[in-house]
């Protein structure tokens, strides 16, 4: 199956490629997609917006219909699945799913900033405090209270200004110090926005096998 991931801060390349042999991409932005409808499948991570336009649920439709296989996760790609997963696209992952589970998706839950040499992250998107937050809710190790206020203290934060440190200072402004320093050494900040990234690499990659087992059957 000819195949391409649009990738960024989400994963490294490098270990991308481990799990997936495929053409990679920059963070997909509009247009990005024109003239792509002899591929097989295309994998849709990461995206721009804010500096360049983001890629349109149109632009995928036309995709679906011709009959191109689109996988979304993780960041963008999470976001136009939930919105077109009823049309025939695949959505993969936990940030997919809290997309899927509200009516308003907001493109800031996954913005973050990111070195533009190696495209790595260098803040902390929402969607991994919302996943910190439902970790230690689920383990009893913060209240409700405690974590609606830390994800609203943490909200009012511009993406591009929430790096880590600046996340435990606000952590700490939300619920107090004893308190944070309790919830810090109980669970790091998860890397949501890279497992999601690994589980839709690897959902491709399972079927590039069973469809090359399909025909090695057949033959």
């Amino acid at each position: 199956m000819k195949t391409a991931v649009f990738l960024g801060p989400s994963l490294h390349q490098r270990d991308a490629r481990q799990l997936l042999e495929a053409s990679y991409f920059p963070p997909i932005k509009r247009d990005d997609l024109a003239g792509m409808t002899d591929w097989d499948v295309i994998v849709i991570i990461d995206g721009q917006f804010g500096q360049s336009l983001a890629v349109t649920p149109k632009e995928i439709l036309n995709l679906l219909d011709q009959g191109v296989r689109v996988v979304g996760a993780s960041s963008m790609g999470a976001l136009r699945a939930a919105e077109l997963d009823s049309f025939g696209m695949e959505g993969i992952g936990w940030v997919f799913n809290r997309f899927k589970q509200t009516w308003i998706r907001q493109e800031d839950e996954v913005a973050l900033s990111y070195a533009p040499h190696d495209l790595s992250a260098l803040t902390v998107p929402l969607v991994d405090i919302a996943h910190w937050m439902e970790t230690l809710r689920h383990a009893d190790l913060v209240t409700k209270a405690e974590a609606a206020a830390i994800f609203r203290a943490l909200k009012r934060v511009f993406f591009a200004e929430r790096t880590p440190s600046k996340v435990y200072d606000a952590v700490a402004k939300a619920v107090g110090d004893d308190r944070a320093a309790a919830i810090r050494s109980e669970a790091d900040i998860p890397d949501i926005k890279g497992a999601d990234a690994r589980a839709a690499l690897n959902h491709v990659a399972c079927m590039k096998s069973t469809e090359h087992n399909d025909i090695e059957m057949t033959v």
